[in-house]
């Protein structure tokens, strides 16, 4: 073992040694703290002694040997020659012929006799060459160290000595004030610091090796050190020799003493163990019981000496229990301001915890507004974990029942009456009082009546007035949306900042995955796809799905739409599983819209067509026929351009132009797209169309604008301008993380001129009208005089042109074709 920072020590016991020799006795008494190297000391000056050729007398006292008369003199003893007289005598002779040196390590722990006899041979030993050196505690108490000739006092080791020794055992000493930092010197916690990171020296980490090596240091003390220890390891920044010696019953001085050795030991810096793996090392040999005693006798402690709620409430909370012992009412005043402190304070697992013990002491109003404060807690967190709560207030559970779309029940919480208005359409029976909550009912009507400059105004003076809570998140997130439906993407964008910022010092995940899905929904209108999905995700990650309810459809819809505009046929959020009641919300709307959009990229236009109509029946039936947020009609009236039914689809579009709602800019720009697409000046339209996407900042509906501009302008024979609008669409979006556009936008979507791709001939609507009755391709030929060969030939041609995949769908793909499809060709509202 390496030699550090001890040469010095070693030096002066030679040295003492060497003037013995000259003919004068004396004794040198080693002190230091716990594990400080004495008994190494030792053992490196008698490999000197022996070099010297004097006589080596060694002996190691034991607790377990302190009250065995003369214990430690058989070790003494046995480096004696043999000669006439007791112990002393014999040690006199050998003096008389050369030198002796008794070393005694824990001289501490010597019976009584023994230490007897050393004290004879000092003041018999008068001018003979005899040492004596004994390690001793610091400070050095005993009747031989007391009044030692010379002391030498080992400290702990500096960095620069750690650094000397991770050079000689590891050959690495970059991490040395984390060794030091860890160990505070320590030469016992140094090696084992160092046996536990042999393979990785930087890391640092304690391990094994250093939790045994905290107790053994402790152990080789007297047995109430380890208890001092412990309790500065429950009391921390509280400590103080009173606390201390109340929670060991131990006297004060006893117990200013024993910080005292800790301290020369290196584990104690002030009043606080110098780490967590300290911490951890001294409680870790604690049954559970022990600990919960330990933890609820220092709580009494703190609260007796008027410790404030939250650091006693800290030492119940940590007991896991509350026993008969310690039920008094103080209990359940200090844990009920402890978890108020903590909701205010955003430490909602600490409340929560407060919360869950008190709760069965408490009766009443206080035990139903600790209900409440529980529930609440636990909402901001993880709002699926209510379902394992005994109790739950009122309006927790209603915001339970809002995000899964239970029934419907009056409240007083105007917060949630109208955060459900934008969940389900309607407004539950409540009483708005504060201006930022009729400005909150104001917004769904506002966006209804197309009255979008008082959207605005309203939106933003409920984000100014109302505060981010518990009860008000939904609120602030419905805000945000009408300021997107507005057309103020910019301000939405803005407030989703501002918002999720405040709910990440808050600490509440609820908020934060809600936030974030709002967000996401903001980026994605602003054309910034990629960002979209990748906030959705992170949303959806922040709570399990059982938490999320209806409004899981939020953060899905957006991955969905991210994923069908990045060319992905196939979106794995679809295959996410969803409440089977969300369909008949408007997040439920939201969700299906974008599956329609998805199934229409993957030609599966039958299903689109499905995913839209019954978006229209949902808002339409919750009142709440925003085009802005679900433009079903445009939707519609895409897929029925598919078919090249033109008509169907103008027909759509102008009722939903005709609609007050439909005044915002990005509404408006969707329903000029379908004129364009359906022929109708399709060049100026669709410039039309790419200025105003442009202008409400959705820059991936432009480029989706220019592109099929593009193909507009080459079909008029304007090849060279065809492929600079092109190139402009393809490099906007890219920018919005988008490659392959061009691949993916129909050339001739929708060109009345052009009826071959789509509409069947008089044969292969024969084959088909056979076939959807049930016919199989034998029978079909064999009525139709043609062969099989042929029948194959018209299905493969069929199924193109319905946009059908199978057999099964051929008929609903015949309705469509022939325009008698659930009135598919008429508004349901107008």
């Amino acid at each position: 073992m390496a030699l550090v920072e001890r040469g010095s020590a070693v030096e002066a016991l030679v040295g003492h040694l060497a003037e013995c020799a000259l003919g004068g006795a004396r004794v040198v008494a080693v002190a230091g703290g716990p594990a400080s190297g004495k008994s190494c000391l030792l053992d490196l000056f008698a490999d000197r002694v022996a070099d010297s050729g004097a006589l080596l007398l060694t002996a190691s006292g034991s607790r377990g040997e302190r009250e065995i008369p003369f214990g430690a003199l058989r070790q003494l003893a046995a480096g004696l020659p043999p000669a006439e007289g007791d112990f002393v005598d014999r040690v006199i002779a050998a003096a008389r012929e050369r030198s002796v040196v008794l070393a005694v390590d824990d001289v501490q722990h010597l019976d009584a006799d023994t230490l007897g006899l050393l004290a004879r041979v000092r003041a018999e030993a008068v001018g003979l060459p005899v040492l004596l050196v004994v390690t001793d505690w610091e400070p050095l108490s005993g009747p031989l160290t007391a009044h030692a000739d010379h002391r030498l006092r080992l400290g702990l080791l500096t960095e620069t000595g750690v650094a000397e020794l991770l050079r000689a055992e590891l050959d690495d000493d970059t991490a040395a004030a984390a060794y030091h930092r860890i160990t505070g010197g320590n030469p016992l916690l140094l090696h084992a610091l160092i046996a536990d990171n042999r393979s990785d020296p930087a890391a640092a980490e304690p391990g094994l090796a250093f939790r045994q090596a905290v107790v053994a240091c402790l152990h080789r003390w007297e047995p109430r050190l380890l208890a001092v220890a412990r309790a500065l390891a429950v009391l921390e920044t509280w400590s103080s020799p009173a606390a201390l010696a109340e929670l060991t019953d131990q006297t004060e001085a006893v117990a200013a003493r024993l910080t005292g050795v800790l301290t020369s030991a290196g584990v104690l810096v002030g009043w606080r163990l110098r780490h967590e793996a300290i911490r951890d090392a001294v409680l870790g040999g604690l049954t559970p019981t022990e600990s919960a005693r330990l933890h609820l006798r220092a709580a009494r402690v703190l609260h007796q000496r008027r410790a404030r709620p939250v650091d006693v409430a800290r030492l119940v909370v940590a007991s896991g229990e509350v026993d008969d012992q310690v039920l008094d009412e103080w209990v359940v005043d200090v844990l009920r301001a402890a978890a108020l402190d903590a909701i205010a304070t955003d430490r909602g697992e600490f409340a929560v915890r407060c919360l869950e013990l008190v709760l069965p002491m408490t009766t009443g109003r206080v035990r139903a507004q600790t209900a409440a404060d529980l529930a609440g807690a636990v909402w901001r967190h993880n709002p699926a974990d209510l379902l394992c709560l005994s109790e739950v207030d009122p309006v927790t559970a209603l915001r339970f029942t809002l995000w899964h779309n239970d029934p419907e029940r009056p409240t007083e919480d105007a917060g949630l009456a109208l955060a459900n208005e934008w969940i389900r359409g309607c407004r539950l029976p409540t009483r708005v009082s504060t201006s930022w909550e009729r400005a909150s009912a104001a917004l769904m009507p506002g966006l209804t009546r197309g009255a979008l400059g008082e959207v605005i105004a309203n939106a933003e003076q409920v984000l100014h007035g109302c505060p981010l809570g518990d009860r008000t998140v939904e609120v602030l997130a419905a805000a945000v949306t009408g300021l997107m439906l507005a057309d103020r993407v910019d301000l939405a964008e803005r407030w989703c900042v501002k918002l999720t910022a405040a709910a990440e010092q808050r600490r509440a995940t609820t908020w934060l995955a809600l936030l974030g899905a709002v967000t996401a929904e903001v980026e994605l209108r602003q054309g910034a796809v990629r960002s979209a999905y990748a906030t959705a995700q992170r949303s959806l990650d922040l709570l399990p799905a059982r938490s999320w309810g209806v409004l899981i459809g939020l953060p899905l819809a957006t991955m969905i739409a991210a994923d069908t505009a990045m060319g992905i046929t196939d979106s794995p959020a679809l295959r996410e599983v969803v409440p089977d009641n969300m369909g008949d919300t408007l997040i439920g709307a939201r969700y299906l819209r974008a599956r329609g959009h998805h199934y229409l990229a993957s030609e599966r236009v039958l299903a689109a067509i499905a995913d839209f109509q019954a978006c229209g029946r949902v808002v339409t039936a919750a009142g709440a026929d925003l085009p802005g947020l679900v433009p079903w009609r445009t939707d519609l009236a895409e897929a029925h351009l598919r078919f090249g039914r033109r008509r169907a689809a103008m027909h759509l579009a102008r009722g939903q132009s005709e609609l007050p709602a439909a005044a915002a800019q990005h509404t408006r720009a969707r329903t000029v797209r379908v004129f364009a697409l359906a022929g109708h000046q399709p060049i100026r339209l669709l410039q039309e169309v790419t200025e105003s996407f442009r202008a409400c900042g959705d820059r991936y509906s432009a480029a989706v604008a220019m592109a099929e501009l593009s193909a507009a302008i080459a079909a008029r024979g304007d090849t060279a301008r065809a492929r600079r609008v092109a190139k402009s669409a393809a490099d906007e979006a890219t920018a919005c993380g988008v490659g392959g556009l061009l691949d993916r936008v129909p050339t001739r979507r929708g060109d009345p001129n052009d009826h071959t791709a789509t509409t069947l001939s008089d044969a292969e609507h024969r084959v088909a009208n056979l076939a959807a009755l049930g016919h199989t391709n034998r029978e079909i030929a064999h009525k139709l005089f043609i062969t099989i060969s042929t029948v194959e030939q018209h299905l493969t041609k069929i199924y193109r042109k319905l946009g059908v995949r199978r057999r099964a769908d051929l008929h609903a793909g015949l309705a469509v074709h022939s325009g008698r499809v659930a009135d598919l060709g008429r508004s349901p509202v107008r």
